[in-house]
């Protein structure tokens, strides 16, 4: 294994032990939900039970990279995230 792969695979592993990705889990839990309902919402929101910290604000688009394959298009209002459904629709 390469040193760049190395890193990568323990900055992979760091990023996947984060309370962040606990809630990108949940999101990823909504969205399906969302998306087997017959009317699917152009956004929906999720409530976090605390306020996003600056950290969070960082975090949860790299985690959320990591869970869809993409940065989540989402509007971080403390403590909700709008999320554009846009992207899980096409």
């Amino acid at each position: 294994m390469s040193f760049k792969q190395e890193i990568k695979d323990l900055f992979t592993t760091e990023l996947l032990n984060t309370s962040q990705y606990q809630i990108i889990l949940n999101i990823k839990q909504l969205i399906i939900d969302e998306i087997n309902r017959p009317n699917i919402q152009e956004f929906i929101i999720y409530t976090h039970t605390d306020m996003f910290t600056q950290e969070d604000i960082a975090i949860i688009p790299m985690v959320s990279y990591l869970a869809f394959g993409f940065k989540l298009v989402a509007i971080m209002d403390s403590p909700n995230i709008i999320i554009d459904m846009k992207n899980f629709l096409s």
